[in-house]
């Protein structure tokens, strides 16, 4: 191959790439995937992820029922959390474990 006809080759590639990408740019744009601007949403995946853990270690149902409270109490007054609630210890801090 010729210097000409790699130039032709990867200059190609680079149009093919750079068609590609605003392809998926307009798909994201349309809400149709989450590419690059978009980040998906952790709500429905993280609750379920911790569903499972309370499988697993039943002292986290706990702490995830409390979570859930707590954000439904703090959606239905609009306030946000107090200065206790947000650095630990509030209603919503896991359990501390000691071990002797």
């Amino acid at each position: 191959m010729s210097p000409v006809e790699i130039a032709f080759w990867v200059g190609g590639l680079a149009v093919g790439v750079f068609i590609l990408d605003r392809i998926l740019l307009l798909m994201e744009s349309q809400g149709w995937i989450y590419y690059r601007r978009t980040k998906p949403g952790r709500g429905a995946s993280t609750y379920h992820l911790l569903e499972w853990t309370s499988v697993i270690d039943p002292g986290q149902r706990q702490v995830l029922e409390e979570r859930i409270e707590e954000k439904r109490q703090e959606d239905q007054s609009g306030d946000p959390p107090g200065p206790d609630e947000s650095k630990g210890g509030g209603v919503g801090a896991p359990p501390t474990h000691r071990r002797s």
